[in-house]
């Protein structure tokens, strides 16, 4: 690689960096930038997934619940924007069975208000059933 490849690469690699760095943190006291709401129905339970006002919900990297047993939940909706780039409407998953409270970690992909770049987000999950 001549000097001016590298030189190129490393400028790459800088400009990659800074536009991946982490988000800055949440106030305090701000809400959440995600809700999870539980259905129990007759054989299941239905998870939806719920975005603070303002903020959206990447449909390009579907959201997902890590569960403590080590299964993994994809939340999705047919409904996107025009560009397919965020949810339309509020993603949701089924969880068979029933328990009396839902943990895991949940990993999605947001963007706030007034941001260029969605961040990702990793909330731990402890909700009690209905």
């Amino acid at each position: 690689m001549t000097g001016t490849a590298a030189v190129r690469w490393a400028a790459l690699g800088l400009t990659l960096a800074a536009a991946c760095r982490a988000a800055p943190a949440r106030k305090p006291g701000a809400p959440e930038p995600l809700a999870m709401q539980i259905e129990p129905r007759s054989e299941e339970m239905r998870l939806t997934l719920v975005a603070a006002p303002g903020y959206e919900i990447n449909a390009r990297l579907k959201p997902a619940l890590e569960l403590p047993e080590g299964k993994l939940l994809r939340f999705d909706t047919a409904r996107l924007t025009p560009d397919s780039a965020y949810f339309a409407e509020p993603p949701a998953a089924t969880l068979p069975g029933h328990r009396r409270v839902v943990r895991g970690t949940l990993r999605a992909s947001v963007c706030a208000p007034g941001e260029q770049v969605c961040r990702s987000v990793a909330l731990a999950v402890v909700a009690e059933v209905p």
